[in-house]
């Protein structure tokens, strides 16, 4: 499931993305969209600046996994179909695999939803391997 539309800014430690959530996105409702969808915008951002750096060397492809979410602030009760949401993840630390992002979720100038995510990256499976 990819959630992005388009990449707005992208740098070697940060991203910017935009979302718009029309009538026949995956998790609309009634014309709603629940808020806790910025937690999956987070990690897909932070997986498109990972990939734009991938990019740029001759390292073999590789999988992201979200490890966890740490202090998810969300001032929405929801989205609403036609928003158009603007994610924002920027690296703060990396160790390896492992690296931390903090992000944070627009709609017009306002922050709508703000925290970090852990992630870890690891190599994908060969032809035909099972990833669990």
């Amino acid at each position: 499931m990819l959630f992005l539309d388009d990449i707005v800014e992208v740098s070697w430690t940060k991203i910017a993305t935009k979302t718009v959530f029309g009538p026949d996105f995956l998790l609309a409702k009634d014309g709603e969209v629940s808020p806790l969808v910025a937690i999956e915008l987070f990690a897909q951002s932070a997986a498109a600046l990972m990939a734009h750096r991938q990019a740029q060397t001759d390292a073999p492809d590789v999988s992201g996994f979200l490890l966890g979410a740490r202090k998810i602030d969300v001032s929405v009760d929801r989205f609403v179909v036609g928003d158009e949401v603007r994610t924002e993840a920027e690296e703060k630390w990396g160790a390896g695999a492992l690296a931390q992002f903090a992000c944070r979720c627009f709609v017009g100038d306002e922050v709508v939803a703000e925290g970090a995510i852990n992630v870890a990256a690891g190599s994908l499976p060969a032809d035909g391997e099972s990833m669990l």
